[in-house]
């Protein structure tokens, strides 16, 4: 009978503490501006970390006791409820049903009425190439726009090790390295992959090594 592994580490809450800022300092600076654009639109390739800023830019609001709310539109529609709250961040925005950007559109304008709150906005490309409702791609590229530039295969490797530290593990770095080779390459699903290694690791007792990492891909899929 296998061993059951009970994973009590926490996973690290998205912050911008924990988040590779070396090529993205301008981002960073936009989000936590105390007094700075209230309108503000990130773009760049899956996987570079934009729904991290996302959440970690409404985490930072709720610190600051700002009502706020996180909404994925790849796979949620907006509510109305949402343009309570004072800071919104909206993901996936290229992925926005037809309906859902009314909504969006709305959002804006009534904060922009108001003369309060804050928007954040993600997508995969800048405002002029989506393919969304011209009002509201014309909204969209009012505020500042931001590309979030990819990490580097050097910064997924510092990502790595830091994540495997706060998991207190010890990985040899040809691990990290068969893993940039041999898995999907956004960083997101490289963690994911460091954690279902940990697992496997206490369930075989077995060091997680270059062996492991390659019984684990055999049978792990892209989605798991």
């Amino acid at each position: 009978m296998d061993q059951l592994v009970l994973d009590l580490t926490p996973t690290p809450l998205p912050a911008f503490d924990n988040f590779l800022a070396e090529r993205n300092r301008e981002v960073i600076t936009a989000l936590t501006a105390t007094e700075g654009e209230r309108f503000i639109y990130l773009w760049g390739e899956p996987g570079c970390g934009k729904t991290h800023l996302l959440q970690a830019w409404i985490a930072h609001a709720e610190r600051l006791g700002r009502a706020a709310i996180y909404l994925d539109g790849k796979g949620d529609h907006l509510p109305d409820f949402a343009r309570e709250a004072s800071f919104i961040a909206v993901d996936h925005v290229d992925d926005l049903a037809p309906d859902d950007q009314i909504m969006l559109f709305s959002f804006y304008n009534s904060l922009k009425e108001g003369g309060e709150g804050r928007l954040l906005m993600a997508g995969r490309q800048p405002p002029v190439a989506l393919a969304v409702r011209d009002d509201l791609r014309t909204r969209l590229g009012w505020g500042l726009v931001l590309e979030v530039k990819a990490l580097s295969d050097d910064d997924k490797l510092a990502a790595l090790r830091s994540h495997a530290a706060s998991r207190q593990l010890s990985i040899p770095d040809d691990v990290y390295r068969y893993l940039l080779t041999h898995w999907r390459r956004d960083l997101s699903s490289l963690i994911s992959m460091i954690d279902m290694l940990d697992r496997y690791s206490l369930a075989l007792r077995r060091p997680i090594t270059v062996p492991l990492v390659k019984n684990v891909l055999q049978t792990a899929t892209p989605e798991s």
